[in-house]
């Protein structure tokens, strides 16, 4: 791991301090990082040194006043002192403990800052072998690890996406426990994550890093995000990342996004036409109102994504409400169209959606389809 050192004389080594040197770290009795403490301190210390100063005050303040006045404090006002110095305390601890955890933060972000990523020129190949700490201000970083099996449910959402993760300038990588491949997680060849599909640099290290970040972590899949400045911005185990939610929070679009903007092109999907046709039906009839059109393309199912938005207290309007006169989005217009063939029964399609919404200049949405395959008809 390359070292981080602070010299005052750029000529002699001999006033050189060593920052990547573990220090002693009087507040939680422990060795730390002396980059990550440098980085709190520089920022956050003055409610902890405030609540230790409360402590002092209120605990000697009974002994200054006898020095001072002659003669001891009133029984009342001595104990209201000593509760105002436990309760100083309580606070001195909390903060304590809070600042040993955002170091621990600092810490696992510092060490990501050396792991090795190659990540897509956007045309196909790889640009030159970097650190994380190099893509500072240029991409997100969303890393996952897992098995093969593992990989493939958490980037089947990211391919659905992968024209949103251009646009908004993240690059995933994927760190296999088993050695797996890209095809092993559901790319072929002509789908094989191109412009947002990085690749781990020595995986063994990558693991390490993964083993540290996540305590007992087992055979558990695990995930952490970076964002522009190499903060973390999330993680998480067992589950996958929500990619639409950090999508609309921490990974929103850098590209501009504009009503004329074109569609995907096919990448050697032979149903892309067909699944982007389908979606242009779908948003006609609901731009115009047209009830039996959207009946003929919307399955009667609900989908567990929505089925999620009501539990949680989210209501399901009928067609019959969404269509009527005044409340359906009768000027909206979407452009970007992208689609992604799962099987051969199931796809997804994405969208921009530009709503007329008054007040505002220009309002945009991502908007997401899943299509089956009609066994009647063939189509989707």
């Amino acid at each position: 791991m390359t070292a981080l050192s602070m010299s005052t004389n750029s000529n002699s080594n001999s006033n050189q301090y060593d920052l990547s040197k573990p220090s002693f770290d009087l507040l939680s009795l422990s060795r730390r990082c002396s980059v990550a403490i440098y980085k709190h301190e520089s920022v956050k210390p003055l409610r902890i040194n405030l609540y230790a100063l409360f402590a002092l005050s209120f605990a000697a303040f009974p002994s200054i006043s006898e020095a001072v006045v002659g003669e001891p404090m009133d029984f009342i006002p001595s104990i209201g002192s000593v509760g105002a110095a436990v309760a100083s305390l309580g606070l001195f601890f909390r903060e304590c403990s809070r600042r040993s955890r955002q170091i621990d933060r600092l810490e696992k972000e510092l060490n990501a800052e050396f792991l090795g990523i190659s990540v897509p020129n956007g045309v196909g190949g790889m640009l030159p072998l970097m650190k994380l700490k190099d893509l500072r201000g240029q991409r997100r970083v969303i890393a996952l690890s897992g098995d093969a099996a593992q990989l493939r449910d958490a980037l089947l959402f990211a391919r659905v996406v992968r024209k949103r993760l251009t646009q908004a300038a993240v690059a995933i990588v994927a760190v296999p426990t088993d050695g797996s491949t890209r095809k092993d997680w559901g790319f072929d060849e002509n789908d094989l994550g191109k412009t947002w599909l990085a690749e781990a640099n020595n995986v063994p290290e990558w693991l390490e890093y993964f083993e540290n970040l996540v305590e007992d972590r087992g055979d558990d899949f695990a995930w952490f995000g970076l964002k522009y400045t190499g903060r973390s911005f999330g993680s998480g185990r067992t589950d996958s990342p929500r990619l639409l939610e950090l999508l609309g929070s921490f990974l929103q679009p850098i590209a501009v996004l504009d009503e004329d903007d074109e569609d995907a092109p096919a990448a050697g999907n032979s149903e892309h036409e067909n699944i982007l046709s389908s979606q242009r039906a779908f948003y006609n009839a609901l731009t115009t109102g047209n009830k039996d059109e959207m009946d003929s393309i919307c399955s009667p199912e609900v989908s567990s994504e929505v089925t999620e938005v009501v539990s949680a207290g989210g209501r399901l309007d009928s067609w019959d409400f969404c269509l009527a006169d005044g409340a359906r989005p009768s000027g909206m217009v979407i452009s970007g169209c992208d689609s992604v063939l799962i099987s051969d029964d199931t796809a997804y399609s994405t969208c921009i959606e530009f709503p007329d919404v008054e007040g505002f200049d220009i309002a945009t949405l991502l908007a997401v389809q899943k299509w089956s395959r009609d066994k009647d008809t063939n189509g989707w």
